[in-house]
């Protein structure tokens, strides 16, 4: 994503093509659907890269708050990433928090808002800025404490063309994701939309993450193999877009959780 106030988390988010964990093999028993509604909480920070070092600190307090808040159900799962294609005004690093509940989210930010890392210099010499989004769909299998790499796409979808786009994702994108999971090669996947919304109302964000780099070749393939067959498929899900509103993130995740 372009990670500006146009789209804003979609360079680096978390938050937005479709889906949250790719991993190299899991047993088909594992994987269930996640309940709805799921909230993603997403914070973007572009980080002095003199401080990029100063981060690691950070997100290890972080992960010992929530770990427990997995274990116990608050907290459906979390994230922390560090973008791999910069730009001049882009974020360089991330977190995201996913639970079934507003409150949960809640729940889970007090605690780090009272942690004394949240006036840390290198967040005070970093621009920031928060994502609060509401999943469309949403499929996620177990997995702890993975590295990987996040993979978001978002566009603004014309007035009254969301059920279109809608029902061309589900149609179409969701049968490839699932296969994918069936295959070991995604986790997770999912399509969300701002619920405190900061930028035009109708941006959608597709999320995807993988364990591995061969995890986005094979969601690349996948996707490749749909569109050449099925030309149709990708017009109807492109063309709701607004011209030109696309931006994309490639990122790094450094540290990934799941239940």
């Amino acid at each position: 994503m372009s990670l500006n106030a146009s789209g804003i988390v979609s360079r680096l988010a978390v938050a937005v093509f479709a889906a949250l964990v790719v991993i190299s093999a899991f047993p088909q028993s594992s994987v269930a659907q996640a309940p709805q509604p799921v909230f993603t909480y997403v914070t973007l920070w572009g980080v002095p890269r003199a401080q990029w070092s100063e981060i690691g600190k950070i997100t290890a307090d972080q992960k010992a708050m929530l770990d427990p808040m997995v274990a116990n159900g608050t907290v459906l799962g979390y994230g922390f990433f560090e973008n791999r294609v910069h730009s001049e005004d882009g974020f360089t690093h991330g977190t995201w928090i996913q639970a079934d509940s507003i409150a949960n989210v809640f729940k889970a930010l007090e605690p780090a808002y009272a942690n004394p890392d949240v006036t840390a210099p290198v967040l005070a010499a970093s621009k920031h800025h928060d994502l609060f989004l509401i999943a469309n769909s949403h499929r996620a299998t177990a997995i702890s404490d993975s590295t990987g790499y996040l993979r978001v796409i978002s566009a603004q979808i014309q007035p009254g063309k969301l059920a279109e786009f809608m029902n061309a994702y589900r149609q179409f994108v969701v049968p490839v994701y699932d296969k994918l999971m069936m295959d070991g090669a995604i986790a997770s996947y999912e399509l969300d939309m701002e619920y405190n919304i900061e930028n035009a109302p109708g941006r959608v964000f597709f999320a995807a993450t993988s364990r591995d780099a061969e995890g986005l070749d094979q969601t690349r393939a996948a996707l490749n193999d749909l569109f050449e067959k099925n030309p149709a498929a990708l017009q109807s899900l492109v063309s709701p877009f607004v011209p030109d509103s696309r931006s994309d993130t490639l990122a790094r995740i450094t540290s990934m959780t799941h239940r």
